[in-house]
């Protein structure tokens, strides 16, 4: 299964152990897996007393080892409410490289593992939460206002490649 691949999920033998230091070794056994970053934004969320997140569908996304998600509110999310999932993320791993507020929304950036998460609370723009969908002019107007989630596998195209190639 080509989603199971970008999990990063990766079996060390005894033979290839060896030739391995063991921070090496646990590193890769302790790497993130996709279906893990869900857990983790839907803990968050929770943590918060938000609704549960919705996660984009893999095609709207625009590389194999993404992950999005939204939650969708009323209004500006409140901030203590958020500090709850900013606190949720950072219970379980994640940890905080830089934080933003930009007006109507605040945003983090956070790393586990391979992995770069970015949190954006707040209002931004209907297209800023499409994933690179198509967005049609009226909903690139329209604001949405909530949490907005957008992880990425790091290491550049070749962990995405290497892990999505056919066999």
């Amino acid at each position: 299964m080509v989603l199971t691949a970008c999990s990063g999920e990766e079996r060390v033998s005894g033979a290839e152990a060896k030739g391995k230091g063991r921070a090496t070794v646990a590193a890769d056994r302790a790497m993130v897996t996709r279906d893990a970053v869900w857990d983790d934004i839907r803990a968050a969320v929770a943590a918060g007393d938000f609704e549960p997140p919705r996660f984009i569908a893999a095609d709207r996304l625009l590389r194999p080892c993404e992950v999005g998600a939204v939650v969708r509110a009323d209004t500006k999310p409140d901030p203590e409410a958020v500090a709850k999932v900013v606190a949720g993320l950072k219970d379980r791993g994640w940890q905080q490289e830089r934080q933003g507020s930009f007006g109507a929304n605040d945003g983090w950036g956070l790393e586990k593992s391979k992995w770069a998460l970015n949190f954006v609370a707040g209002t931004v723009s209907e297209s800023a939460v499409s994933f690179g969908g198509p967005v049609t002019e009226q909903q690139g107007r329209k604001p949405f206002k909530g949490l907005v989630f957008r992880g990425r596998l790091l290491g550049g195209e070749d962990a995405c490649s290497a892990a999505t190639a056919s066999p």
